[in-house]
């Protein structure tokens, strides 16, 4: 192993230097013959060439299973690393969620692909719930990604570029994800992406109060009143048509 290690730090070292790599993902800690004081180490050497690195936490053995959450602060790594699941809520803890695209991280022929609405309904979620999602496509034998993956990804990127201003550079919440959708924030905006259309949906209390609730791009006005429960959205003038309901709220 003390070769091995060797050999890797003087790849990392000039991932770092010489492509001036910011983050850093490490998988496999779960062989054996990789320890706690390996990727203790491991973690402070990185520290010493650059302290704004961002490093995930299977540098160290400190993962706990597929849900990815750390066993305990003792562990190294900067941020966790559910797999092939949406994270929980967590706006204390950095989380990436990492997805494949297909049904398994390498390649293969005629694979069963996920639908460009289904990345997006993985990706609201994960952002909602204050995470960051690694969507994993994967090249083929001659290093081409398959033209059905492009596809995805072009209608995922299509999708975001219109709206894009609720996902980029926003937090989830302030509200934990719901049955009906999930919300994001940033700045005094409140984005609610409703997934699950109903004419009437309840928003939990949250801190602060907004002065106004429209649809996200259109500027139509959406009906609101305040409960015991929280924020009553009212939907029902929503035009059935849209695929995709986004309210913007102006705290």
């Amino acid at each position: 192993m003390s070769k091995y290690v060797a050999d890797m730090k003087g790849q990392i070292r000039e991932l770092i230097e010489k492509y001036d790599t910011q983050v850093l993902w490490f998988d496999g800690e779960w062989e054996e013959p990789w320890t706690h004081e390996m990727g203790m180490d491991l973690y402070a050497w990185l520290r010493g060439l650059n302290d704004e690195l961002l490093i995930n936490n299977r540098v160290d053995k400190g993962r706990a299973g597929m849900e990815g959450v750390s066993k305990g602060a003792r562990f190294a790594g900067d941020f966790e690393t559910p797999e092939q699941r949406v994270g929980a809520f967590n706006p204390e803890t950095p989380w990436e969620s990492c997805i494949t695209i297909g049904r398994q991280w390498a390649w293969k022929p005629n694979d069963e692909l996920k639908s460009a609405d289904e990345c997006l309904r993985i990706l609201l979620q994960t952002v909602g719930g204050d995470g960051n999602l690694l969507l994993n496509v994967s090249p083929m034998l001659d290093g081409r990604i398959e033209q059905r993956q492009i596809d995805v990804l072009k209608k995922i990127g299509d999708w975001l570029a219109v709206y894009g201003e609720s996902v980029y550079g926003t937090r989830g919440g302030p509200i934990a994800p719901q049955k009906w959708g999930v919300t994001t924030q940033k700045g005094n905006k409140v984005f609610v992406h409703v997934m699950e259309r109903d004419n009437k949906i309840l928003l939990p209390k949250f801190e602060g109060s907004p002065k106004s609730a429209i649809l996200f791009l259109t500027g139509t006005s959406v009906p609101y009143s305040s409960s015991s429960g929280g924020l009553i959205l009212d939907l029902a003038e929503v035009p059935n048509d849209l695929h995709h309901i986004i309210i913007e709220l102006t705290l």
